[in-house]
């Protein structure tokens, strides 16, 4: 089982989480605008997984959010149904079937997870997984064949050295290396379905709320990074074309909440640049004569305050993504995430910072300041009984 904090650690991180949680960037509920979210938590499953005092910090954290995406829920819904329970009669949730395994066989099934506040947040009737039509897939393998042949050669050949090596280690009587995966030349389909469920955000008497159909996704990670960027290009090019369609949307604006599993190294500008560059390319390609929606990715740009944020809790990765592919002219286009901050109920932007927060409690100082033995105990523990990644979130003024 793996190493959890101490009773007394608990009480210093309840204690100042208690004291101080906005100021390492949990957003506070306030009753003019709305806060929507996307947080990661690792093997959400069963209640016996994870102390008592997660599972009040978690809920603590998540009471601050009206509309929340979650990540890496398990077959056993108990966890999630416990969240709610903790939450209250206000809250209520919806969730994928299982996804990223065939039924049946071993693997890393998931499901993808909604909480959301009754009061605040409104559920409408559309619910759909995003899958490629087979006819699609056909043709790419078709018209790739050679790349596809190429990749099958190569999987052959390593799965015979893999062979070799787990009889050797079976003779040993150690265990076995792990069987080497297919290494894919082209994007195919999504590791994981992502699953969209339709919202509404109300504001006061006689005004038009705000519409969205929110997806959540948890893409692939693996090895390759190259395969990382083909589900995420593939994703953005689905709500790109699908939101330029507006007069058949059931809801105008698309919303992406998710880990989206980007690894990049360079400056996120160059990474911003990049997905604005792939958008625009793809709204020359796509019905040049419609109206294109505004696509706005804020976690790709540096805050005006905060500067660029990191998701993952080790602080070297900004995994989780909020996408908004907005027709409706109320919702935050790029240019506002310069202004992001400016007014308690206006648009912002954010992570909430665990790392630093269990950091200072337990050493007095933010996590990159501690010793490496220190960091690494941090790591451990809370990466299995929170989570590995932090709650990244974004906040609307309410519709007006």
């Amino acid at each position: 089982m793996a190493s959890k904090f101490t009773s007394t650690e608990w009480a210093k991180i309840t204690s100042l989480f208690d004291q101080s949680a906005a100021s390492f960037g949990l957003p506070k509920k306030r009753s003019n605008s709305i806060v929507i979210g996307t947080f990661n938590i690792r093997k959400l499953g069963a209640v016996n997984k994870r102390s008592k005092q997660s599972w009040e910090l978690l809920k603590n954290t998540i009471s601050q959010f009206d509309l929340l995406a979650i990540q890496e829920v398990m077959d056993d819904l108990s966890g999630l149904e416990h969240l709610v329970s903790l939450l209250g009669g206000d809250y209520g949730m919806v969730v994928s079937d299982v996804t990223g395994v065939k039924p049946g066989s071993s693997g890393n099934a998931e499901r993808l997870g909604f909480l959301f506040n009754w009061k605040r947040v409104q559920r409408t009737a559309l619910a759909s997984d995003i899958t490629y039509d087979r006819s699609e897939i056909a043709r790419n393998l078709y018209e790739n064949r050679p790349d596809f042949d190429g990749a099958w050669d190569d999987h052959t050949k390593r799965l015979g050295r893999w062979e070799e090596k787990a009889a050797q280690k079976k003779a040993l009587g150690k265990r076995a290396p792990a069987k080497p995966g297919i290494e894919l030349p082209r994007f195919v389909s999504f590791i994981r379905q992502p699953h969209l469920v339709s919202f509404r955000i109300p504001g006061s008497a006689g005004v038009k709320p705000y519409e969205l159909l929110v997806v959540n996704a948890h893409l692939l990670y693996g090895k390759s990074k190259k395969e990382r960027e083909w589900e995420f290009r593939a994703l953005i090019e689905w709500l790109t074309v699908r939101a330029k369609k507006v007069d058949k949307l059931y809801h105008p604006n698309l919303l992406l909440l998710g880990d989206c599993n980007l690894d990049f190294d360079e400056e996120v500008t160059t990474m911003r640049d990049d997905v604005d560059a792939f958008i625009k390319d793809l709204n020359k390609r796509f019905l040049k004569s419609k109206k294109a929606a505004t696509a706005n990715f804020p976690m790709l740009t540096p805050h005006p305050i905060n500067g660029v944020l990191r998701t993952a809790l080790r602080q070297k990765q900004t995994y989780d993504q909020i996408g908004l592919f907005a027709n409706d002219s109320r919702l935050p286009v790029p240019d506002n995430n310069a202004n992001a901050g400016d007014s308690a109920d206006g648009y912002n932007y954010g992570v909430f910072n665990l790392a630093n927060l269990i950091a200072q409690a337990l050493h007095g100082k933010n996590i990159d300041q501690v010793t490496k033995t220190q960091q690494k105990a941090i790591y451990k523990k809370a990466e299995f009984d929170i989570s590995d990644h932090m709650p990244t979130w974004i906040r609307l003024p309410k519709p007006a």
